[in-house]
């Protein structure tokens, strides 16, 4: 661990990732803004030598980019920082626990049902006849599918009735099941799209290889199952360090992921509150959590990423001015002003030289 003599030293940050070029691009952006950070070093994990990367760089700090496209390189990931992080005395961000539920719906499932936290339903087999068993006796449907992996709804199929849940549980224990890969030309701003692919080198072969390890990314002998909970919208709720935001993801068409289509509501004070509560008693300090409402003035955690898209400059808009929520002696404050700059990295580079700064005091 380095100790900074001088005021004016710049601390020396690492991001720990998978050869994609896209990764870096905002983090580097977000620690140059903030002008107390040398260039962004960068280490793609995957790598033979990639502890002998990190050994010779003395590092204040490493940031995590997990990988959300194929098991392989997420277990992958997930085994080798938790190695990195316990071989080094360098804080890391996000968090380790915040990077395992990372696009892990199975131990998402396990986690939840182990803290006891309000969640849909979920049922992991790895048994085909189990799972059967289950489908026949089974008197509520639809069900939700979902592949351990995949974001913006990849993996995710709804099943109307027991024969579709059963022709979904014998693929699973014999051809397996894929979630979608491809590039997704409609979604998100085709211009930005076109744009990196001229501009940023190695942006396609990045991509293309991406498909195609993404094809290959079968889940074999193993199925998760939901029940599925009736929704018009579903609640992306953010927390990175003491900032809240919240809005709906709108769902047209009974299922709101990856529809990129927000509503900008009165947040209620109770999702905060629940907010609040889960992410203070477990540390998750930097994470997107989505919530179904339960009917019953409660709620229900459906999705914990670390890392999530952002189509518009801000995470919230109340009374149609964007900004915040902070909790004070006097309760929820909204704070106007754009706190979601670089897609929120600006903000998570604000907590994380938080967190850096701890560290140093308490070490």
């Amino acid at each position: 661990m380095r100790f900074h003599a001088y005021s004016f030293m710049k601390y020396k940050a690492c991001l720990l990732t998978t050869n994609n070029p896209v990764y870096p691009l905002l983090w580097k952006e977000a620690l140059e803004a903030s002008g107390l950070f040398e260039p962004l070093a960068v280490v793609d994990i995957t790598a033979n030598d990639w502890l002998q990367q990190l050994g010779s760089g003395n590092y204040d700090l490493f940031l995590l980019r997990p990988p959300g496209k194929t098991n392989l390189f997420k277990q992958l990931y997930d085994e080798r920082v938790h190695l990195a992080v316990s071989r080094f005395d360098v804080p890391c961000y996000p968090s380790l626990l915040e990077v395992r539920l990372y696009e892990n719906k199975r131990y998402l499932r396990d986690w939840l049902m182990v803290h006891r936290l309000p969640h849909p339903d979920t049922f992991v087999f790895f048994d085909r006849d189990e799972a059967f068993g289950f489908i026949r006796q089974r008197k509520e449907f639809p069900l939700v599918g979902k592949t351990n992996i995949g974001a913006s709804g990849n993996g995710v199929v709804v099943l109307r009735d027991s024969i579709a849940a059963s022709d979904y549980v014998a693929r699973a224990f014999t051809e397996g099941l894929r979630p979608r890969s491809g590039p997704k030309v409609f979604k998100g701003s085709l211009v930005a799209k076109i744009r990196k692919a001229i501009t940023m080198k190695g942006f396609l072969k990045n991509r293309l290889k991406t498909y195609t390890t993404g094809a290959l990314n079968v889940q074999y002998h193993f199925v998760i199952l939901q029940r599925y909970v009736p929704h018009q919208f579903e609640w992306r709720c953010v927390r990175i360090g003491d900032s809240f935001f919240a809005h709906k993801k709108l769902a047209p068409g009974g299922m709101a992921s990856g529809t990129l289509l927000k509503g900008y509501d009165a947040v209620p004070p109770a999702l905060l509150d629940f907010l609040k509560r889960v992410t203070d008693s477990h540390q998750l300090t930097s994470v997107a959590v989505d919530l179904f409402e339960d009917g019953a003035g409660g709620f229900l955690i459906n999705e914990i990423q670390c890392y999530f898209g952002q189509s518009d400059p801000w995470q919230m808009l109340v009374d149609g001015k964007p900004g915040r929520y902070v909790w004070s002696n006097l309760g929820w404050v909204f704070e106007e002003g754009m706190f979601n700059t670089r897609e929120s990295y600006d903000l998570r580079v604000r907590h994380a030289l938080q967190l850096l700064k701890s560290h140093k005091v308490q070490n």
